[in-house]
């Protein structure tokens, strides 16, 4: 299984690259169903597996110690280049169904594995992913297309709290709400649900924790709230470095 900390870097991954379309949360449920489908060593979907219809998979093989998880994903975004929108159509000869899954609308789940496998004599590793509700719709022999083209956030369900924005991005994200603030204060701030305020870790400060303080108090106190200097008797300037000269 994935450790928790490579697991929230991977859903950090996975939602950059799915952008303004939907947030997805991680799921334990389809992380221990994507790792019984990596230990089998299959890529393949099996008969018995038709059980699971409801569930959207994604899954990539290397050499062992060749990729790395963020790669297989952004590999699987790239497939996006040979999508055509309009048509619900890949171009010829290319692959894109990695990436239809990847920005299906309407999965809001996801969990993902890897494994170790032995092919004749050589090591390769088999990665995992699976999305809950499942993308990759087919009607009367037809695609449909993973998402409506549109402004972000313009279909958000009545039960999601509309658009979940960070500082850094431009639009946003339809997100069931965790908190009333509908924001986030990075990684750098901890969020106050009750002032919708954040407050910033050491060397941090700004709305959202996203300007870093680079500010070295020479003969003064360093206020962290303002990200300034309180300086000693005697001196002046920003970084308390300059005597001041006494006026009489």
């Amino acid at each position: 299984l994935l450790h928790p900390r490579k697991s929230s870097f991977c859903l950090g991954i996975i939602n950059t690259n799915t952008g303004l379309i939907g947030h997805l949360d991680w799921s334990e449920k389809l992380v221990l169903l994507a790792q019984e489908r990596a230990e089998s060593c299959h890529t393949d979907l099996s008969p018995q597996d038709q059980q699971l219809r409801h569930i959207g998979w994604n899954t990539y093989h290397s050499a062992h110690a060749t990729t790395s998880f963020a790669e297989v994903i952004d590999s699987w975004f790239e497939e996006g280049r040979d999508y055509m929108y309009l048509s619900g159509q890949c171009r010829e000869n290319a692959t894109c169904q990695h990436y239809t899954q990847l920005v299906w609308a309407t999965s809001s789940n996801v969990g993902c594995a890897r494994q170790l496998c032995l092919r004749g004599d050589a090591l390769w590793e088999l990665f995992v992913c699976a999305y809950s509700p499942g993308g990759n719709w087919e009607v009367n022999g037809r695609s449909v297309v993973p998402y409506v083209a549109g402004f972000s956030c313009s279909l958000c369900t009545s039960s999601m709290s509309g658009c979940f924005r960070l500082w850094d991005h431009v639009g946003g994200l339809c997100e069931t709400p965790r908190n009333p603030c509908r924001m986030s204060c990075g990684q750098h701030g901890r969020l106050n649900i009750s002032s919708c305020q954040c407050h910033c870790g050491p060397r941090f400060t700004g709305r959202f924790c996203q300007v870093r303080c680079s500010v070295k108090c020479v003969h003064g106190r360093y206020k962290e709230e303002e990200c300034s200097c309180k300086c000693d008797v005697g001196y002046g300037g920003r970084s308390s470095s300059f005597p001041s000269t006494a006026v009489t």
